[in-house]
């Protein structure tokens, strides 16, 4: 499904990934784990094409990924922090998702419910804590019932109740 070979990225004389090759098959759930400023974020952020590597390459079922980033339609990610234009309500957020990926009319509302958040979606973005705006970006994810899902320290923030809900 999706696979990682040689992949190399240096920021300047930072190297943050150094030849990393990594594959996960279909069914599978890989964890990535390791010190802070190890790549891993990098690593997640070169499998998404926003993060362009110095060198090897990224495949996803078994084609290169390619600038058009079309097969990202395929993926739900929930990056480590979520960033949303402050003036936005929860529900305009979600609408925005939805209007950028129109290839869907169904919708997976599972977390939103489990979250509680339907009756907060008028809050606006920036008035929300931490752990709340983790719940968006987990509800976001998992939207669009996706072929994979990329979660980037998911738990980070939440509450132990919603961290539970998550898992």
């Amino acid at each position: 499904m999706i696979e990682v070979r040689n992949l190399t990225k240096d920021f300047g004389k930072v190297k943050a990934l150094d030849s990393v090759s990594v594959q996960c098959g279909e069914g599978e759930c890989i964890a990535l784990i390791g010190a802070n400023g190890s790549g891993k974020t990098t690593l997640i952020k070169s499998v998404l094409g926003m993060v362009i590597p110095n060198k090897g390459e990224v495949l996803f079922y078994g084609k290169k990924i390619d600038a058009q980033g079309l097969y990202r339609s395929r993926i739900g990610y929930m990056p480590q922090i979520g960033r949303y234009p402050d003036n936005m309500t929860i529900a305009q957020v979600i609408e925005m998702m939805k209007d950028l990926r129109k290839d869907k009319t169904e919708y997976d509302e599972t977390l939103m419910d489990s979250f509680g958040l339907r009756a907060i979606l008028q809050k606006r973005m920036h008035t929300l804590s931490g752990g709340t705006r983790q719940k968006v970006s987990a509800v976001l994810a998992f939207l669009f019932q996706p072929d994979v899902l990329i979660l980037d320290e998911p738990t980070a923030g939440l509450d132990p109740l919603a961290s539970e809900i998550l898992k």
